[in-house]
């Protein structure tokens, strides 16, 4: 007996069948018995694991063998094995790499029992959010690049599509990764994450499936390589706010596709992230006014970026986590106005991010910065965003109380936007509402005037003042100071400017308005 046929004969002693796979998972020898009895093991050579296994049968061997280095064993790992028509035979695998045969594999599989019935495919799909959820899972598992892919087709949601849509659904998930972390954006949106390097093509295995249901279409593909480089929290929070602008807007009508979208997202985020260390943004600050004699109120603090679209930037920092730092970097230029010699009078709001929040580093910065100076808490307002994300509103409000009780006075932003504005103003320690601009231009519509009438009475039994944003005409602030709303902020009586503003000039024609600054909050 020769050495080879001796040790093939040891290597049987342990498993039933011998497979050989190369540095892409490709099977290049087979020997032994085939998991359906009488079938050659050689049909599976110059076939993929993932050809053999399927791809979500194939990916706990996968994620073995991509830590597996020369001289190092794997599993044992369980695997369901296909052997004819809705059969599958289950198999305990092991393997082991020789250093004179790397990158290739030596695997041993043991059957376990005879064949039985397939387990019944999974038919349901991820949402978005599961998708993030799956991408962060399956992310560190990867040995090579992997790519997000946004299908959109066109066609999923007109009636009699659904049996379409579930073919769509099963072939976008068998192209995945792992065979799972595929998901429904939208009724004919979707998003797969794949390897870099799968060459398969999407609009074929889609246009294929849809066809297969006599349905005809066009699938639109954008896909974009994520970046090994980049850190996966950055990478993953960058990958939600391109999804969420390309649900909304889908791919051929943004101009930009997915993969324009994903990659400018992230160098959108590098660009913030220096911005922020170097301070390289403006503030300008827009006056709040007394509506009743046009005096100034205070200011509140608005960032600029070189002409840069300042509502997506700070969206893309909040969607991205880079939110806090911003925050603290306002409120360094914020003490730094409020320093300035000859600016004793002038008070300012900054806004604060719900994500600032969540723990207690925000407040403890900036109690600390204001802690040998009483006159600056005492002209500071923080402005919470009534829309930000406040789960835990008993934990976020014993901060807010924190600074109040310091002299810090607090604010909710764009009062009325949402469905828990009354559950903010009673569980947050606040003093000032800010009315949601949409309300301030609706003022003249009956029903918002009953509205903001009825806040107005709540407000001024709470002892809360009430601003009202977006004025710009002066019958809309004479409305608004008729239904009893305290302070007015727009374009009427400014807009931003580099410096503050001590007083608002009087414009020729209109009423007779007191000018200058209002000392104190209340």
């Amino acid at each position: 007996m020769s050495q080879a046929s001796r040790f093939l004969s040891f290597a049987f002693v342990s498993s039933d069948l011998l497979v050989e796979v190369d540095g892409e998972h490709r099977i290049t020898f087979a020997a032994g018995a085939a998991a359906a009895p009488g079938a050659s093991p050689h049909a599976h050579v110059d076939k993929s694991l993932d050809e053999v296994l399927g791809r979500a049968g194939s990916w706990p061997l996968r994620q073995a063998l991509s830590g597996l280095t020369p001289g190092k064993r794997i599993g044992p790992v369980e695997v369901l094995v296909p052997c004819g028509l809705n059969k599958v035979r289950k198999a305990i695998v092991r393997g082991f790499q020789t250093p004179d045969l790397a990158p290739a594999v030596s695997l041993g599989f043991c059957w376990e029992g005879p064949a039985v019935d397939a387990p019944t495919p999974e038919v349901s799909i991820l949402n978005a959010d599961s998708f993030l959820s799956s991408t962060r899972e399956v992310l560190p598992k990867l040995d090579r690049p992997g790519s997000v892919a946004f299908v959109e087709v066109a066609g999923l949601a007109q009636p009699g599509a659904e049996a379409a849509r579930q073919s769509v659904e099963a072939v976008l998930r068998n192209a995945s990764v792992d065979g799972k972390t595929a998901a429904r954006l939208t009724d004919d949106r979707f998003a797969v994450l794949r390897s870099a390097d799968d060459q398969s093509s999407l609009v074929e295995l889609v246009t294929a499936a849809c066809a297969a249901e006599n349905l005809q279409v066009a699938p639109v593909v954008s896909e974009e390589t994520l970046d090994p480089k980049i850190e996966a929290p950055q990478m993953l929070r960058a990958l939600r706010f391109t999804l969420s602008t390309c649900i909304e807007k889908g791919l051929e009508s943004t101009g930009n596709v997915f993969s324009e979208e994903l990659a400018r997202t992230v160098q959108e985020a590098g660009r913030f992230a220096n911005i922020v260390r170097e301070r390289a943004f403006d503030v300008h600050y827009q006056p709040i006014v007394d509506l009743k004699t046009s005096a100034i109120h205070h200011h509140e603090v608005l960032a600029r970026f070189g002409g840069g679209d300042t509502g997506r930037i700070i969206q893309m920092a909040e969607e991205l986590g880079m939110i806090r730092a911003f925050d603290l970097a306002v409120l360094e230029k914020s003490l730094r106005t409020l320093r300035q010699p000859g600016s004793g009078l002038i008070k300012l709001a900054i806004n604060v991010s719900g994500d600032s929040l969540v723990d207690d580093d925000y407040v403890e910065t900036l109690l600390k910065r204001t802690s040998l100076n009483a006159d600056d808490r005492r002209r500071l307002m923080v402005e919470v965003t009534e829309t930000a994300a406040l789960e835990d509103m008993d934990a976020v409000g014993a901060r807010l109380q924190r600074l109040r009780q310091a002299g810090i006075k607090l604010c909710i932003d764009d009062f009325g936007s949402g469905a828990a504005s009354y559950e903010y103003l009673r569980r947050l320690p606040v003093d000032v509402v800010k009315l949601d601009g949409r309300l301030t231009r609706s003022v003249d519509d009956e029903r918002t005037r009953t509205m903001i009438a009825h806040l107005v009475e709540l407000c001024r039994t709470l002892s809360v003042k009430i601003v009202a944003e977006q004025i710009e005409t002066q019958p809309i602030a004479d409305a608004l100071d008729g239904l009893g709303v305290d302070l007015g902020q727009g374009w009427l009586y400014s807009k931003p400017t580099p410096e503050p503003m001590t007083m608002i000039p009087v414009t020729g024609g209109g009423p007779s308005r007191r000018t200058g600054t209002v000392r104190g909050w209340g």
